[in-house]
């Protein structure tokens, strides 16, 4: 190939003048690939020089511009902030409330079982018998009460009384009944020896 077909490829390929095309050749030892290279950088230099003299050209005519779009792009963030912030709150606040009813319901339940309990207790009793005399007649909730907080003062004492004599029955709608009485005959017929 000759120099002037060299010229002209170059030139066509790059996209650049001839006088160009020849110069980068000449640079580069007439060696296709070195002036290829030389003339990208060379665009690349041109390119970087127009990009800053234009952010220089930006900044001098419009500082103004430039600090109320810096002042404006950061109260945006700040209102972003306060806003995330708030609805951060918020829900914390409506998760606190949902705990809350929650656990209100639970212990509206749990009071409500209870007052069942304590009705179902007070409507039934606990008798003690020693022969055929009614020793003692009481609420059963009196019974669950003392068994919960005097437990091993409360149980000895009925297991004792089994064996000397005394009978235990109930008495009342729920636990009146022949099968629970029955059972409780059978234990003190077995603790007295009968």
């Amino acid at each position: 190939m000759t120099q002037y077909e060299m010229t002209e490829a170059l030139s066509t390929k790059m996209n650049v003048t001839m006088e160009e095309a020849k110069a980068a050749l000449e640079q580069g030892d007439w060696n296709m690939l070195t002036a290829t290279q030389l003339l990208e950088q060379a665009w690349f230099q041109k390119k970087q020089a127009l990009n800053m003299a234009a952010t220089a050209a930006a900044v001098q005519t419009a500082p103004e511009e430039s600090e109320q779009q810096f002042e404006t792009a950061q109260a945006e963030t700040v209102q972003a902030e306060s806003a995330a912030k708030a609805d951060k709150q918020k829900a914390r606040r409506e998760e606190k409330a949902r705990r809350e009813e929650k656990c209100r319901r639970g212990l509206r339940n749990v009071g409500a079982h209870i007052r069942r309990l304590v009705a179902c207790g007070n409507r039934n009793r606990f008798e003690v018998r020693r022969g055929d005399e009614l020793v003692m007649d009481l609420p059963v909730t009196v019974l669950a009460v003392a068994l919960i907080f005097a437990f091993w003062v409360c149980l000895p004492l009925l297991v004792i009384g089994l064996f000397t004599g005394w009978r235990y029955s109930f008495s009342g709608a729920e636990l009146g009944s022949e099968r629970i009485n029955g059972a409780m005959r059978k234990a003190a017929e077995v603790a007295g020896g009968r």
